[in-house]
């Protein structure tokens, strides 16, 4: 099957055709209702027969048959209604299916997939690492740092307040409640200048100390992310922001999972090195985490240096220094090439499909498999990390 435009405008057209007949899931789900409805209508004519038979009552029994009758009937039609409707959602399905089923015969096509999979999972593995980094340090800030920890807090009680405000200017008639749209926007005027000169001191400690903190990703922390109350009101900064470091660590080791998911795929260069290599060990992964997030392409690789020590996962400190101290003795042998901090370049064999993105049959299928694998992936995280904590009790 030959990739171009009209094979592009072919598909388009069937998906959209698809995706009208799934707007009739909500009728599949109503009469499946309905059958469930008519069957307990059924057993309970049934049971009404059954027993005007053993009551000896020949009037009730027929007028019970009738109803019995009656309700199969029913529930006939709607069951032909029901696979009617099931056999046009699935038939288009096939159709929008097919484009791709026949695109993964090509060969190089899955491999070019792979290849955009790959760099996309570095990509968002990167920025999720960069914004735990954030995260932790702001943490490590407000627990050093009372003020700071004020400072943060003033922010987020601001931004608290702004958005009930928002909220209240939502209904408001700009011509018939200007008068209170006025007030509204004076008191949001005050809190905006309150966010921001908290901010401003925040951000000044940080440029003074030399401490990594973007500006603009910490309002993004206060604008988007709820804070935790305590029951007087408080709000409780340092419980916020472990959960917050507990749900990027998450991603990051969902990230991770995803790119040993994807066909010769590997961690880029810049991640490894952020990371610190965790996967260079002396014994082989013991904890379900750690099976899960090894990388089977390193297992054989050859290694210049003895095994190192083994750290914990979560010591990325450490893993950090170790995996540069390996890297310098690695130049000074030449025992191997630098290893750039880019994902490698595309094999020939994908070469034809370079321009595909482009197509939306192609982009369908990378978001889709995409946001499986990412989905999967996360699930098993969840559920690698839930058996570890319940194995080290």
């Amino acid at each position: 099957m030959e990739l171009n435009e009209q094979l592009d405008q072919n598909y388009n057209k069937d998906k959209e055709a698809y995706q009208k007949t799934q707007r009739l899931s909500q009728n599949v789900k109503d009469l499946e209702q309905q059958l469930k409805m008519l069957k307990r209508e059924w057993e309970d004519a049934r049971i009404k027969q059954i027993r005007a038979k053993e009551d000896g009552d020949a009037s009730l029994e027929k007028e019970a048959q009738a109803e019995v009758e009656a309700k199969v009937n029913e529930a006939k039609k709607v069951q032909t209604k029901l696979d009617t409707i099931k056999e046009v959602i699935e038939r288009n399905k096939s159709k929008v299916d097919g484009y791709i089923e026949e695109l993964k015969k090509e060969p190089g096509f899955e491999e070019h997939v792979n290849s955009i999979l790959e760099k996309r999972y570095n990509r968002q593995l990167a920025k999720a690492l960069k914004e735990e980094q954030q995260v932790n340090t702001i943490l490590d800030l407000c627990q050093k740092h009372p003020t700071l920890a004020n400072n943060l807090r003033g922010m987020v009680r601001a931004q608290e307040e702004l958005d009930k405000l928002n909220k209240e200017i939502e209904p408001l008639d700009p011509e018939k409640d200007k008068d209170k749209l006025d007030e509204i926007q004076s008191k949001i005027d005050e809190l905006v200048g309150k966010k921001n000169s908290n901010m401003d001191m925040f951000m000044s400690y940080c440029v003074k100390k030399d401490v990594d903190i973007d500006r603009e990703f910490l309002d993004r922390l206060i604008s988007e992310k709820g804070f935790a109350h305590d029951k007087q009101g408080n709000i409780n900064v340092e419980k916020t922001l472990k959960n917050m470091a507990k749900g990027y660590k998450k991603r990051v080791l969902a990230y991770q999972v995803a790119i040993g998911r994807i066909p010769n795929a590997r961690m880029s260069a810049r991640n490894e090195e952020t990371l610190g290599d965790p996967e260079v060990a002396e014994t082989q992964p013991t904890t379900k985490l750690e099976r899960l997030t090894s990388n089977p392409m390193k297992e054989n690789a050859p290694t210049a240096q003895p095994p190192v020590q083994k750290f914990k996962w979560y010591e990325f400190r450490k893993r950090f220094n170790a995996w540069r101290e390996r890297r310098k003795a690695e130049k000074e042998l030449k025992t191997e090439p630098d290893l750039d901090t880019t994902i490698p370049a595309e094999s020939s064999t994908s070469e034809k499909f370079r321009n595909s993105y482009k197509y939306d049959v192609v982009k369908d299928y990378v978001d889709k498999r995409e946001e499986e694998i990412y989905k999967e992936s996360l699930k098993d995280v969840k559920q690698a990390l839930k058996d570890d904590s319940e194995q080290e009790r």
